[in-house]
């Protein structure tokens, strides 16, 4: 068996040290080949670079979603999950031991950004957090943001710390996917308000604050981009789920979202940076659209249907996803698990270009045996 020695982090128990910090070497067991591997030879990074490249891999690679699950099979509070990178590392890396997936998907929650920028964020116990109030009350405070700084603002340094973290574990042997939060259209809504941002743009589209709001959103969430693949993530990726049919028009997707997504995906590419995209709900009503963006990927919700998605964007991008997560994953048996997976397996495994993940996020009350079953099937399906 192979091992891999990381230090971490703790905080002692001891009275009279509340604060002393405490370096620990946590023992990880990386001989996961016979778990993971088709061919021993091929690392799972190895795997997800292929198809990143546009190169058939030797099976399937999948990337889960699945942070919250894993922060409960681990016994952390979530709080420390989103707090405290040595704890965030350990949830991932005693997950992908657990379950022998290809790429880690560092991911926190929807306000890492907003909060940073000013936004006032609160949480339910055991929940991830959410925007309690936006950070400018009108359009005309816009010019009082600034683009934040990835080192320093915010929680954003605990997901760069996590990322060196599992990086230095793992790095070698496992992709690791650092999520960058949300895109300029979607950090908009969070600081101007979701209601407050829609009504700008439904009563004075043109008003040019609605463009500097989302261009420091843009340059927040490059920098942020940036930030995570200096850390050590092997890609990054995104979340724009405002942006998406369910919430606002093909032709407002076109003109307020579209733009800075396209050029983020551009800017990335040039410093070598691949990027995935991931939009919640259906997107089958903009996924032309989509299809024309550069080389990039897409996480695709449960909702898009697989095969009209292959057709299209699925053509010269990599799809994620995209399978239930929670009437199938978290709420379904293993056959029918396993049966999901064969199905979407059959409609985008053909030509490559597919990562295997859940739709969303997957549940913390997800079955341990219902992951394995993916597993076993995408092994079991997914050989080219």
């Amino acid at each position: 068996m192979g091992y891999v020695e990381i230090r971490t982090i703790g905080v002692s128990d001891e009275p009279g040290e509340p604060h002393k910090r405490l370096l620990v070497r946590d023992r990880i067991d990386l001989d996961l080949r016979t778990e993971v591997l088709n061919n021993p030879s091929v690392t799972s990074l190895q795997r997800v670079q292929a198809v990143l490249a546009g190169r058939m891999p030797d099976r399937v690679p999948v990337c889960l979603h699945n942070f919250l699950m894993a922060a409960r099979e681990a016994n952390v509070p979530l709080k420390d999950y989103l707090e405290k990178p040595e704890v965030a590392a350990r949830v991932h890396l005693n997950a992908v031991e657990k379950y022998g997936y290809d790429c880690i998907l560092v991911d926190f929650d929807t306000t890492l950004l907003a909060e940073a920028m000013g936004a006032k964020r609160d949480s339910t116990p055991g929940e991830p957090g959410h925007i309690a109030a936006p950070a400018i009350r009108s359009l005309e405070e816009v010019d009082e943001l600034t683009p934040v700084d990835p080192e320093r603002d915010g929680r954003i340094p605990v997901l760069l710390e996590s990322v060196r973290i599992m990086a230095k574990a793992v790095g070698s042997e496992i992709a690791i996917r650092g999520n960058a939060d949300q895109c300029a259209f979607s950090l908009a809504s969070l600081l101007r308000g979701m209601e407050n941002f829609m009504m700008d743009l439904a009563t004075e589209p043109d008003h040019p604050s609605i463009a500097r709001l989302l261009e420091v959103c843009y340059q927040s969430h490059l920098a942020t981009h940036r930030a995570v693949k200096l850390a050590g993530a092997h890609f990054t990726s995104l979340g724009d789920s405002p942006a998406g049919p369910d919430m606002i028009s093909p032709g407002m997707f076109k003109r307020f979202a579209r733009p800075y997504e396209e050029r983020l995906v551009r800017e990335l590419a040039h410093e070598g940076i691949y990027t995935v995209i991931h939009i919640c709900g259906n997107t089958l009503p903009i996924i032309d659209q989509l299809a024309e963006y550069p080389s990039c990927g897409f996480e695709l919700d449960y909702k898009t249907d697989a095969r009209a998605a292959k057709a299209s964007v699925g053509r010269d991008h990599v799809l994620f996803g995209n399978i239930d997560p929670s009437g199938v994953i978290a709420l379904g048996t293993p056959q029918g698990v396993r049966e999901k997976t064969r199905d979407l397996i059959e409609a985008w495994k053909p030509n490559g270009r597919f990562i295997l993940n859940a739709g969303c996020a997957i549940p913390a009350s997800t079955p341990p045996e219902n992951l394995h079953a993916l597993m076993a099937a995408a092994r079991e399906f997914g050989a080219y």
